[in-house]
Order: C-alpha cells, then structure tokens, then sequence
C-alpha cells in the first residue's frame, strides 16, 4: 500500500502544483503584459500608452499585442543636439539600448491594433533631467503622431 499511497502523494502535489499555475495565470490577467504572438483575449489591462515613457523599446516592443504596430523615431537631434543614429549603420546598440521619450497612439490604452509611435533616445544620453520632461510630455512636439 505504500506505493499507492507514494503515488497518491506525488498525485496530489501535481494537481496542486497545477492549480497554482492556473491561479497564478488568472490573477494575472491571462499572461500579463506580453501579448506578442501568444494570441489570445488581447485583454491587456487598460495599459497607457503614456506608459511606456521611461522603458526600452525592447521592452515596449515585447509587450505590444501581435496586431498592434510600432514605429519608432530617434529624437537625439531635438532633445540632445546629438547626430541621430537609431536603425542606421551607425547605430550598434540594440532595441535594449534606447529608451522610450514620447509614446503616442491612435487609442489612450493599449489595445490590440493599437498603432503606436515612439521618440526613442539612447540610453546613455536618458539623464534624469530628460527622464522628468519626458514624462511632463515636453518631447511630444516632435512627433505628428502626438497632435501637438
């Protein structure tokens, strides 16, 4: 009966195991912000586009549902004087090492085929002095996208 009971056991910490897992994926909203190419609802949280200021495209790119675009535009020159290098062959970064300055879309949450546009600044150039009018919205002159 041992065995029985070991396997028992081993049965119950599964479905156990299991059942957190399940409760873990519910409680947080089916996935969480990573809507990518995982389908699904496309539920995402209300998530507002102004809150993707401050975060790396890798980041934001990583979070946007699979119908949703993205395009990004390099500010260095408006906001820092600096030769605008983002996607060119001067440019040998990654995703990770440019950071969201203005984030604006066609809808206030991100959605499905939410169509956002983003100034981005290389990470280094990201002071804390940039950090503050980035988030006071200062940068979103420089993009059509934003209507101002």
């Amino acid at each position: 009966m041992s065995g029985s009971s070991d396997a028992d056991a081993r049965a119950a910490r599964g479905v156990a195991v299991l059942f957190a897992g399940v409760v873990a994926v519910l409680l947080s909203g089916c996935g969480g912000g990573g809507g990518g190419a995982g389908g699904g609802s496309g539920e995402t949280g209300h998530v507002p586009v102004s809150s993707f200021v401050g975060q790396t495209v890798a980041q934001v790119e990583g979070g946007l549902p699979a119908a949703s675009s993205m395009v990004s535009y390099d500010l260095s020159k408006p906001v820092t004087g600096a030769e605008a290098t983002y996607g060119t062959a001067k440019d040998k970064g990654t995703h990770a090492d440019w950071i969201v300055v203005v984030a604006c879309a066609d809808t206030k949450n991100l959605e499905d085929d939410t169509h956002l546009a983003a100034g981005v600044l290389r990470a280094d150039a990201y002071t804390d002095a940039v950090a503050r009018k980035a988030k006071d919205g200062v940068f979103d002159r420089y993009l059509g996208e934003c209507g101002k």
